[in-house]
């Protein structure tokens, strides 16, 4: 009876550790279904998550780069140069579309071109300043005659643009056929350093369809070169007003051999 009651109480506890052991495995089996999700995302390469991150970086740098290139207007326009013809706020109102820009996307270059071509804007130099300014350094062009009424020229004789309320005050003026105006430009500037040896100012120089050449000077003088031997009649011709009475002279005709026509004012 002993031994059949050790062996009943030995099979019991022999359950009883096959219970436990049922307890063990089925807890082990639940734990290893709850790591699942960390062991698949342990097979995710590094190099993929660290490209998703750069990626969203980009995204997200593009999108605020794109904010400050729309939301970064030119604030100030600062104008640098010599003024002589222009004024500094009539030019800064040719500039007034640039503060409507913006100071990334602004085209340096449209701006130059704009400028160059206002009358007697020789050149100009544009450059953007951090953080919100435009800086234009400009030039104008000098004129030293008025041509044909309607425009300018500079020394070298380029037409310039003759601006409406330019005041031609003091300019002499020039007229011929329009293909001409750089011979009659260096003419005028041979004249009139000729002339100044005796403080003669020359207003007006004119040369004809055929090529005759006639001078009108400050005195009043009416002069009529013909079209050879320019140099030596305007030689002539400053001899002249050495001797003549210059308030009783209205035309001086240097078109005869060696001498001159001389007719005076009507007394």
């Amino acid at each position: 009876m002993k031994d059949q009651a050790n062996k009943s109480k030995a099979a019991k506890d022999k359950r009883a550790i096959s219970n436990k052991g049922a307890t063990r495995l089925q807890k082990k089996s639940s734990v290893g279904f709850t790591s699942l999700p960390g062991a698949v995302a342990s097979l995710i390469p590094l190099w993929l998550v660290q490209s998703f991150f750069v990626i969203g970086l980009l995204v997200a740098g593009g999108w605020g780069l794109q904010q400050v290139r729309w939301g970064w207007p030119v604030e100030q326009v600062e104008i640098e140069g010599e003024f002589r013809y222009w004024q500094a706020q009539d030019l800064a109102k040719q500039l007034l579309w640039v503060k409507e820009q913006n100071f990334f996307s602004l085209d340096v270059r449209q701006v130059k071109y704009e400028l160059e071509q206002l009358a007697l804007i020789k050149s100009a130099q544009v450059k953007k300043v951090w953080p919100d300014t435009l800086l234009v350094k400009f030039k104008e062009d000098i004129p030293i005659a008025v041509w044909n009424n309607d425009a300018l020229l500079n020394p070298v004789g380029e037409e310039l643009l003759l601006p409406g309320s330019f005041n031609q005050v003091g300019l002499p003026k020039l007229s011929g056929p329009e293909q001409k105006t750089a011979q009659i430009m260096r003419q005028f500037q041979r004249f009139q350093s000729r002339l100044s040896a005796v403080d003669a100012v020359m207003v007006s120089l004119n040369m004809n369809a055929v090529g005759s050449w006639q001078i009108e000077l400050e005195n009043g003088w009416t002069i009529r070169l013909g079209r050879q031997q320019l140099e030596q009649r305007v030689e002539r011709l400053i001899e002249l007003l050495k001797i003549l009475p210059q308030e009783k002279v209205a035309v001086v005709d240097l078109r005869y051999g060696k001498g001159a026509a001389i007719q005076w004012l009507p007394v």
